[in-house]
């Protein structure tokens, strides 16, 4: 089986050095608590917000961000509730953010109301950041310092194999034309401990950065990380599409992510759609097999 030799785009603006000095979704989940506070030039205030359910909101008031709390929170409804505020102005600024539990209490919605006009509420502040300090020494900061994202990826496949014991290829040239919007296609074998050896075909002619992060993800997504509701088809198997969201909460966008930084590039948004087989079982894709 001949293998498609990679043709990476390059200049697709997932820029290797611009988004170095700039807050991105998934910090808001990595950093320390009263780190992210600090950066962000946030304050929290427990209020009464009013209207029945709504659990804090984000509101932009004299140049700050000010964090208003619903009485009562415990300790980890606090920080998630900020975690999640602040994650969404990160990847869509607003000067005014609400948070509604979903039924049952397990997640959240965050919502920029359709009509603040009686609020008189500031325009949103930048908020630039010097991530190499913010994240110091700590497991997330860049190991080696920042890196092309053609050194990551090779990284990424090296340890994929010398620590995963895992694969990492590229989707064979007679599955092409590849079915609209698909990156990669995973699976995962297991060993007699239940360690997870990740399987992952990636597509071969999209931009490096583009492909160094869905890599993160797709290994992430293997290794069996918090995938929340996420499922494989009946086969084992996870198709994963280009298209991604911010990081919005801990598991396996979070962990790919931060992967990905870890090995010396800056994440852009790493939620990945998973694709339904129907999306890409189309005439002459038997990715399956």
């Amino acid at each position: 089986m001949q293998e498609l030799k990679p043709g990476f785009v390059p200049g697709d603006g997932r820029g290797e050095d611009k988004m170095r000095g700039c807050m991105r979704a998934h910090d808001a989940w990595a950093l320390e608590l009263p780190v992210l506070m600090g950066t962000m030039n946030a304050r929290a205030v427990e209020i009464d917000l009013g209207q029945q359910g709504m659990q804090a909101a984000l509101a932009v008031i004299s140049g700050r961000f000010c964090m208003l709390l619903r009485p009562g929170l415990s300790e980890q409804e606090t920080a998630f509730s900020i975690r999640s505020l602040l994650a969404r102005y990160i990847h869509r600024p607003a000067s005014l953010l609400t948070l509604w539990p979903e039924p049952g209490g397990q997640r959240v919605v965050v919502k920029e109301p359709d009509d603040s006009s009686d609020l008189k509420l500031e325009d949103p502040p930048d908020v630039p950041a010097d991530v190499l300090a913010l994240y110091e020494d700590g497991n997330w900061a860049p190991k080696d310092g920042w890196r092309s994202d053609d050194e990551v990826l090779e990284e990424l496949k090296k340890i994929t194999a010398d620590h995963l014991k895992g694969i990492v290829e590229y989707i064979p040239e007679e599955m092409y034309p590849l079915p609209d919007g698909l990156g990669a296609v995973v699976a995962a074998g297991y060993d007699s401990e239940g360690l997870a050896h990740p399987l992952v075909f990636l597509r071969g002619d999209l931009p490096v950065g583009l492909c160094v992060d869905l890599l993160g993800f797709s290994l992430a997504l293997a290794a069996d990380a918090d995938r929340g509701d996420r499922e494989p088809d009946e086969n084992g198997i996870f198709y994963v599409g280009t298209d991604a969201g911010p990081v919005c909460g801990p598991g396996v966008a979070l962990l790919g992510a931060l992967m990905v930084q870890r090995l010396g590039r800056r994440p852009e948004d790493c939620d990945f759609r998973l694709l339904d087989p129907s999306e890409v079982a189309g005439p002459g894709h038997e990715l399956a097999a």
